[in-house]
């Protein structure tokens, strides 16, 4: 059995600039094309392993995820579309997992088909989640985040044109599709932002400025950092927790050009 499956994702990956989750998997599998493919998870007995022959990221911004213990963003949820062709007796069904692997990266994410469309379900949406990711998003919160996020976008722009793309286009706070001219118009420069609970596995929708995470981005902070209340100008920094760790260096023997010795110095950090 041949065919073709097309998956619209809800892309969950690790935030590291602006965009970056989307640009990240798609510079992969730019560099990667010949050795990426589906490989499902939830076949009993052959896995259906589909070679990926396309994939393009569907809106040009991300929406932040947030924790709502820490007002930080966690990741970054982009729109993508990936296409693979497949030789099998298992074809793909709305519940699987699938586990999206290259011959560089090794395991990308993980992908679940929540719903199929179509005679043959050839075109499912779904939730991916990046490897870098996969300790904190739970299925109760990838779940979460496919009603409160994906599924109003897909129906929106997708179920009628699935061959739809929107490159030059953000999500607004009322989940409408927006240009930054658009944004800046009709929405004081804010961008949809999903909040999730680490406690609950809870996913609410909320707004922020999109200056935050552009200047973060821009200043080297990982994506940015949260200001609560969508506050706008320069965006912290936000850095690790250091660990409990000194270093010494020293003693250090001071000698003039004529090998006159001055003394000893020692740092302690």
């Amino acid at each position: 059995m041949a065919g073709t499956v097309e998956l619209i994702v809800g892309y969950v990956d690790k935030a590291a600039g602006t965009g970056a989750a989307g640009t990240s998997l798609i510079d992969q599998y730019n560099s990667d094309k010949e050795g990426f493919a589906l490989v499902n998870q939830s076949t009993q007995t052959v896995a259906t392993v589909a070679g990926v022959t396309s994939m393009v990221k569907l809106t040009a911004g991300f929406t932040p995820f947030l924790s709502v213990t820490t007002n930080t963003l966690a990741a970054t949820t982009v729109f993508v579309k990936i296409t693979a062709e497949y030789r099998t007796e298992q074809p793909f069904n709305t519940g699987d997992v699938i586990s999206l692997v290259g011959n560089v990266a090794g395991v990308v994410g993980g992908i679940a088909l929540l719903a199929g469309f179509g005679p043959a379900a050839a075109l499912f949406t779904a939730v991916g989640i990046g490897a870098n990711v996969s300790g904190i998003i739970t299925s109760d919160v990838r779940n979460n985040l496919y009603q409160a996020l994906v599924k109003p976008v897909w129906e929106q722009y997708f179920s009628a044109n699935p061959q739809a793309s929107y490159p030059d286009y953000w999500v607004a706070p009322d989940l409408k599709l927006a240009t930054l001219a658009e944004l800046g118009a009709y929405y004081a420069d804010r961008i949809a932002t999903s909040h999730w609970d680490p406690a609950t596995g809870a996913v609410s929708l909320s707004s922020d400025s999109r200056s935050v995470y552009d200047e973060g981005a821009a200043a080297g902070g990982g994506g940015g950092g949260y200001v609560e209340g969508g506050s706008s100008g320069t965006a912290p920094v936000v850095y690790p927790d250091l660990p409990d760790a000194w270093i010494d260096i020293g003693p250090i023997e001071i000698v003039n050009p004529g090998d006159v010795y001055l003394g000893s110095d020692q740092y302690h950090r």
